[in-house]
Formats: C-alpha cells, sequence, structure tokens
C-alpha cells in the first residue's frame, strides 16, 4: 500500500468502489490513420480469493475530435470494462464465471504460479483496445489502473510494444 490517491475517472467506471494507488499515464497523440489501436494484459494479485470483494481496474480513456471521453479498454464486443470482477472465474478459480474466455488462471497465491515469469495470480488473455478517430487530429489518451478499496494486492497493466498505432489511410 502506498496510501496514494485514486482516479476519480476510474473510480466512475467501479461505482461503487473507490480507488487507490492509482498509476496514470497521460499523453496526447496525432493518428495518420483513421483509428487508433492497442494490445494489452490485465493482471492482478487480488485474483481469484478476492474478487467480488475488492474490484481492482484498468481503463484507457480517450476523448478528441469526434470522440466523447469515454474508456476503451473493455471487454470484447461489450461496454463492460475490464476489473478483477468482470474477468474471473469466482472467488476460487471454480466459478462462476465472468468472462472467463479471457481470464488465465496463474494460481491462488499459495501454490508456485502456473506461469513462474508473472506474479500475478490471474490475468486477462491479450486484450484489445480500438477507437475511430479522425486522421492528424489531436486525441487525449489516459491509461490508469488502481486498487480497489483498499491499497494492497496491487493490479498492472502489460502493454504490447509498439502495439499502440494507427492504421494508414491512403488517399
Amino acid at each position: 500500500d502506498l496510501f496514494s490517491p485514486g482516479d476519480s475517472d476510474l473510480d466512475n467506471i467501479i461505482f461503487p468502489y473507490s480507488t487507490n494507488d492509482a498509476c496514470i499515464l497521460e499523453f496526447d497523440v496525432t493518428p495518420i490513420g483513421d483509428t487508433i489501436e492497442f494490445d494489452y494484459v490485465f493482471g492482478s494479485e487480488e485474483y481469484p480469493e478476492f474478487v467480488g470483494q475488492f474490484n481492482d481496474a484498468f481503463a484507457f480513456f480517450i476523448n478528441g475530435p469526434g470522440v466523447p471521453f469515454q474508456n476503451i479498454a473493455l471487454i470484447p464486443g461489450t461496454t463492460t470494462p475490464v476489473t478483477i470482477d468482470n474477468v474471473n472465474n469466482g472467488t476460487m478459480n471454480t466459478g462462476p464465471c465472468m468472462n472467463c474466455a479471457y481470464y488465465i488462471n496463474n494460481g491462488e497465491g499459495y501454490t508456485p504460479n502456473l506461469n513462474p515469469t508473472v506474479q500475478y495470480d490471474g490475468f486477462t488473455t491479450v486484450l484489445q483496445a480500438v477507437v475511430p478517430v479522425t486522421p492528424c487530429s489531436t486525441y487525449h489518451l489516459k491509461m490508469v489502473v488502481g486498487d480497489a478499496v483498499d491499497g494492497l494486492f496491487d493490479s498492472g497493466v502489460f502493454l504490447e510494444q509498439a502495439s499502440i498505432s494507427s492504421n494508414v489511410v491512403t488517399m
């Protein structure tokens, strides 16, 4: 626990929870194409024991010309944000399943991890955030991950190298 503040935008997508120890990266980008996309994996030490209790979350907010402020880090095919409670296989990895097709069990913290290169007890499959944009316009991006309710058992996000991209538009 770093006893650091959370993020009000992240709080809004996991209401009634609030966040702590938020890690935020903000920047502007001017895409040359008509989409912005990136690949990521969300992982957490909250898995699986604290599903339903501490809803740690990740969000990728964007806004700019023609794009109202919104989170594009969503479970594929839904408007559901990527959180502990929204992607899991229950508190003991035995169900009930919440979007299990996107969840990877990495142990429960008491036995050796199934994947010894990643400490998190669970994480998502590679997910993709995509949003249509206007070429050559500037957009503000905000990536934020935070602990929900308490500041313990951290969560994090892995960004695929060079995956933040825009397609090329041919005129």
